[in-house]
């Protein structure tokens, strides 16, 4: 897979730093710049953990037992505190939990590689655990090989049997790459006896790229997109 690291440079900041300033830059081919990505200002709703106000499940769903989750900043979104299940509903984690699916914890960081996931992981009491990784190794040009590592060792940390890989959203700058990293997803997935869902299949078009609305920046999901991710992941989920 050629690492689109000549083609794009990005720059993420910290949480703290993400509402403070909340940058996200990436140059593409040394010429384009694409700006966003700020979790919204001001203070929260407020939330009970593992619920939000966007998302809440029906007087009627029924539990469909729980799950715990690892990511970047897809999967953190505009959480105010995703570890304590205080989701936003930029994260697909919320339309799990809205599924009848619920939170039991988990490690999502902006700007993080799936590294620096496999270092800040621990235990997690769940029925699955579901990890959407990897776009962050594809911006900084790490291999598969290493991110394969990564992925066993995160894996191995939460101690969750039931594992759902999730496929990576389209990336603008480099769609190909993106595409790459998915199928190399789905044959480890397949190695492991872990689970693979291209949770993302919805956000794209045939040539790789974020459909319409479902991106405001051609890196994120946009609500509506987290919403298509995390009604996949919930599906997957859900199956025996």
């Amino acid at each position: 897979m050629t690492s689109p690291r000549g083609a794009v440079a990005a720059i993420t900041t910290s949480r703290a730093g993400r509402r403070r300033a909340g940058t996200l830059v990436a140059i593409v081919a040394g010429a384009a710049v694409l700006v966003g990505c700020s979790a919204p200002a001001g203070p929260a709703p407020d939330r009970v953990p593992g619920r939000t106000a966007a998302a809440e499940p029906s007087a009627t769903a029924v539990s469909r037992g729980t799950f715990a989750a690892v990511g970047d900043s897809i999967t953190d979104a505009d959480s105010p505190d995703f570890a304590a299940g205080d989701l936003g509903p930029g994260s697909w984690a919320t339309y799990v939990v809205a599924d009848g699916v619920e939170f039991a914890g988990g490690w999502a960081e902006w700007g993080a590689t799936t590294e620096q996931m496999a270092a800040s992981v621990a235990p997690v009491e769940a029925d699955a655990l579901v990890v959407l990784a990897g776009t962050n190794d594809l911006a900084f040009g790490i291999s598969f090989e290493v991110s394969a590592a990564n992925l066993d060792r995160i894996v191995r940390t939460v101690g969750i049997d039931d594992v759902l890989v999730a496929s990576i959203p389209p990336f603008t700058a480099v769609p190909a790459a993106a595409e790459a990293y998915n199928a190399s997803l789905e044959e480890l997935a397949d190695d492991r006896g872990w689970r693979f869902v291209d949770a993302s299949a919805g956000l794209r078009t045939a040539d790789g790229r974020f459909a319409e609305g479902m991106s405001s920046d051609g890196l994120h999901p946009s609500e509506a997109g987290a919403r298509v991710l995390g009604e996949a992941i919930g599906a997957a989920l859900r199956e025996d």
